[in-house]
């Protein structure tokens, strides 16, 4: 079976994954409205779904082999997809949030290395990591001066300052011209759905007793953040693949 064939059953499988859990979701939704706990039962097919369409992307993007632009470039996506991998289990499965969210920051640190890279033998090192980075040194000494009361505050901006250099280096790609035009698109519009992803993740953390609208926008939300998610997988793991092969 050609390689083609094979990737197309994949992303077959993964839409399949994708519109059970979706469907779900809202149903649980509609029976539920904003009630947390009422939405959360039951939820456990979906979590196992969806980092099930995870794996399924992370396989795609495994397959690439000689398919692909060069070693390096090949490298960097297969290492961000192993590693959001490793960042779903954390969320979906262990329900380890902090964790998820340190292992998406290594994430975006492979991406923005990846989208910068003007050659096959560019082993750069990105200027706009130094935002992130030094958002992150700020971040701990203010921990260590106890100016938080709770770790996720600081880890979830600085990773919210990650995305955003990610998103602005992914949108530079058609400039720099190593990616070729259909792929850099994929690249862009990949990294920002991703950001609408993470937008949705925020929003999603609204939900408060004495708030019944913001119990709803967070709820929808909830719902809407794997809508991204997925197509911004899905194109990122396209752009590895030159369009001849």
């Amino acid at each position: 079976m050609k390689k083609k064939k094979v990737i197309g059953l994949f992303f077959a499988f993964g839409a399949i994954l994708t519109a059970s859990f979706l469907v779900l979701d809202w149903m649980a939704f509609f029976r539920c409205g904003a009630v947390e706990r009422c939405l959360m039962e039951g939820a456990q097919y979906q979590d196992i779904a969806k980092f099930a369409t995870t794996a399924v992307m992370t396989i795609v993007v495994l397959f690439i082999g000689r398919s692909g632009f060069c070693a390096r470039d090949r490298s960097l996506l297969q290492a961000g997809f192993l590693v959001s991998l490793c960042a779903d289990f954390c969320i979906r499965i262990l329900h380890g949030n902090v964790l998820g969210v340190c292992f998406f920051m290594i994430v975006q640190t492979l991406y923005i290395i990846r989208h910068t890279r003007k050659s096959d033998v560019d082993n750069h090192f990105p200027k706009i990591l130094c935002i992130p980075f030094g958002m992150v040194l700020v971040m701990a000494l203010l921990c260590a001066m106890g100016a938080f009361d709770k770790l996720m505050l600081p880890i979830v901006a600085s990773y919210g300052v990650f995305v955003v250099c990610s998103v602005v280096a992914a949108c530079r790609t058609p400039r720099i011209g190593y990616f070729p035009a259909v792929n850099a698109r994929c690249v862009k519009w990949g990294m920002v759905l991703f950001l609408c992803c993470d937008v949705c993740v925020g929003l999603s953390g609204l939900v408060s007793v004495d708030h019944s609208v913001q119990e709803i926008v967070a709820a929808l939300a909830h719902n809407c953040v794997w809508a991204f998610y997925v197509p911004a997988l899905a194109l990122l793991a396209l752009s590895g693949y030159r369009r001849d092969s």
